[in-house]
């Protein structure tokens, strides 16, 4: 996975909507009480579930850069 692969689309209070910049999916991925909850949205395609744990990785990287989780 190339830091370039995935883009943070939107990120709020409590939720980040990350976008895997090839493929055009998008994940959305909900933080509470400042862990990393999981995954929002529709059960991805098989096909799309390594995409999905590559996104998860990628957000919960930017998310303790920017400090919203521990």
């Amino acid at each position: 996975m190339t830091q370039d692969e995935f883009v943070i689309e939107e990120a709020g209070d409590k939720t980040i909507l990350v976008r895997h910049s090839l493929a055009g999916v998008r994940f959305l991925f909900v933080m509470k009480d400042r862990k990393f909850a999981g995954v929002s949205g529709n059960e991805p395609k098989p096909s799309d579930l390594s995409l999905r744990n590559q996104a998860r990785r990628f957000a919960m990287q930017e998310a303790r850069i920017q400090g919203w989780i521990d």
